[in-house]
């Protein structure tokens, strides 16, 4: 047979005769579906996923690499084209394997994946959303970080200075040659010039005890009065703070103040010029330390509420009232 003599349509392509039925040409074509195969080789298919994964992660490891946070998004994109695979095998569940190409070019075909993207494109807006709040948050906490580590410097810088004048205490004699106390140690000779004072002094109990107080400040104004206001001038910045270790604070305050310490500022809270103080007295149970040995009169603990001695037993117990009656 010649060129010439060809019939067109005996001519076939791929056992396609030219002008036969294509549903007719698709007989024989194999039938199997998504549908039809073995739920085994779905199992295997899966496993087959994790194990891949696993290699790839056990690679890494090998190698050292450092990938930071780059491993969420590619776990992201993972879950993505997981959802993309199981909505494309859901729509071609029924579809014969060798009629998928033709199915996939249909416009509805397309169209069918229009819903999916929208629906990630409104997870993609509203993880933007999302993002802005927690970048809005983490900058609220920062600021708020940042404001508490200045209040901490400034507690911290105020506290030294007042721990400086303290330092530079100095009591000498009256000839001005000799040093009799320095620092810390001149409130032992404070405390015990108050029963001095009181043994002078005349009236009632309250009374010689305010004149006791106001003579001693009166012969050490200048140390006493510089040494008030600082630690008055801390304990209201502490009160007035808006820090979460407020009360912290002002235990760091409390176990800085020596036993005859104390002694001073009991009585001078007692007296008209220490009664602003009183508040900061209770507030951080100043006096949970406090010695009543050294005081003129033990029972002078029940010029103050329970809340002034904190969590101390034994001077709550010698507390003449109970708190519900005083």
């Amino acid at each position: 047979m010649s060129w010439f003599d060809l019939n067109p349509e005996n001519v076939s392509y791929g056992g396609m005769a030219v002008g036969a039925d294509p549903e007719q040409a698709l007989v024989g074509i194999a039938t199997v579906t998504f549908s039809t195969l073995d739920w085994r080789i779905y199992c295997v298919s899966v496993v087959s996923i994790i194990c891949l994964i696993y290699f790839l992660v056990s690679v890494i490891r090998r190698v050292e690499l450092n990938f930071g946070s780059y491993w969420k998004f590619a776990l992201v994109l993972s879950a993505v084209a997981s959802i993309y695979v199981g909505f494309f095998v859901m729509l071609l569940w029924d579809e014969p394997f060798g009629l998928i190409a033709e199915k996939m070019r249909e416009g509805t075909f397309g169209d069918s994946f229009g819903t999916l993207n929208t629906l990630f494109s409104g997870l993609a807006f509203s993880g933007v959303l999302i993002t802005m709040l927690f970048q809005r948050k983490d900058l609220f906490e920062t600021r708020s970080q940042i404001a508490h580590q200045q209040i901490e410097s400034q507690f911290y810088s105020m506290l030294g200075l007042q721990q400086e004048v303290v330092k530079n205490f100095d009591l000498q004699e009256r000839d001005g040659l000799e040093v009799v106390s320095r620092g810390r140690d001149c409130f032992k000779h404070w405390a015990g010039w108050i029963p001095h004072f009181y043994d002078k002094a005349e009236g009632s109990h309250e009374e010689r005890i305010a004149e006791s107080v106001s003579s001693l400040i009166d012969k050490h104004k200048a140390d006493l009065g510089l040494y008030f206001r600082s630690l008055y001038s801390v304990f209201r910045f502490i009160y007035g703070c808006n820090h979460v270790d407020r009360a912290q604070f002002g235990l760091v305050v409390r176990s800085l103040l020596s036993d005859h310490e104390l002694v001073v500022l009991f009585y001078n809270s007692l007296s008209p010029r220490g009664e602003k103080f009183k508040k900061y007295i209770y507030e951080f149970a100043l006096f949970d330390n406090l010695e009543v040995d050294l005081l003129v009169d033990v029972s002078d603990i029940n010029m103050f509420d329970f809340q002034a001695y904190g969590s101390n037993r034994s001077i709550l117990e010698m507390l003449a009232l109970s708190p519900s009656t005083r």
